[in-house]
């Protein structure tokens, strides 16, 4: 077949209103709205009910997206296969910047779940003169603190790394990632397999210690999700990249698992600044 015939081909496979479709960042931001306004009628008496049915309307658009979304996975990746076949390359396919078109609307979606829960945070805490409430343990930041550092280091070896691939420098693209790998394993081993061990077996904070506990055992326990799910695809990237399947041209996937890594270490920030330190609180000081 010649090129012409395989870029016709290609033009007729893809269909780029199916490439370019919102429905993700919509279905984010829907489940983001009812996962906060659940969790707020359910902890605040609103209505349990109510609270809960939201809340089921929320699993009900997660599974939604993952019923509609796999059946395309195929395809997408034939897709690839054409596009490489006609002259293109996988790296550069709907491209914003060095992100990617696709990535950008899942990272939309993200923002919009995890700003939900966060806004279900601030009104709960909102409702307390003192946080954590009188009679709950209040948090030691070590442990949170070498957690910090660990997702620092990760993605510094992470920006490492892309920026290596850019310039051909292959020993960045393999042990920038195996080593955002490590430092991300471990994170989870810290909060899984030790934090929140010693929290609930020393009684000192629990999911039935009132709104804070659950509060904090919920954020921590979704974005614990999130990082083990970046964990994963920094896996893969890193044996792409151990067998030299990167390059300056080709690198899309690389740099969308890296830019999903630097968004769950940001949403780390978030959760150190208002689970641990309070950080609301330092912000309504300083604006009364």
């Amino acid at each position: 077949m010649s090129d012409n015939e395989e870029k016709v081909e290609f033009e007729h496979h893809v269909n780029t209103e199916e490439v370019h479709s919102y429905m993700p960042a919509l279905i984010g931001l829907a489940a983001g709205v009812f996962v906060a306004a659940g969790v707020i009628f359910m902890l605040k008496g609103f209505s349990l009910q109510l609270g809960a049915a939201l809340v089921g309307l929320f699993v009900l658009l997660i599974f939604i997206f993952i019923v509609g979304e796999i059946p395309r996975w195929p395809k997408i990746t034939k897709d690839s296969e054409h596009m490489v076949k006609a002259g293109g390359t996988p790296g550069k396919f709907h491209e914003i910047g060095d992100v990617g078109f696709p990535t950008a609307l899942f990272l939309l979606s993200e923002i919009a779940f995890f700003g939900g829960a966060f806004i279900a945070y601030f009104y709960l805490r909102s409702s307390y003169a003192i946080w954590p409430p009188e009679g709950i343990h209040h948090l030691d930041v070590a442990i949170p603190s070498i957690q910090t550092a660990l997702l620092i280091a990760s993605s510094i070896m992470i920006e490492w790394s892309t920026a290596g691939v850019k310039k051909g420098n292959n020993t960045a693209v393999k042990y920038g990632f195996l080593g955002a790998v490590i430092l991300g394993l471990g994170f989870a081993v810290i909060q899984m397999g030790y934090e929140w061990p010693h929290l609930l077996t020393s009684g000192e904070l629990t999911p039935q210690d009132g709104l804070f506990g659950a509060s904090f055992f919920l954020l921590t326990g979704i974005h614990g999700v999130h990082v083990i799910a970046g964990v994963i695809a920094n896996i893969i990237v890193t044996i792409k990249a151990f067998k030299n399947q990167f390059d300056e041209e080709n690198h899309g996937f690389l740099e969308a698992a890296g830019t999903y890594w630097h968004f769950v270490h940001i949403v780390w920030l978030f959760l150190f600044a208002f689970l641990w330190q309070d950080g609301l609180s330092y912000f309504q000081a300083a604006i009364a």
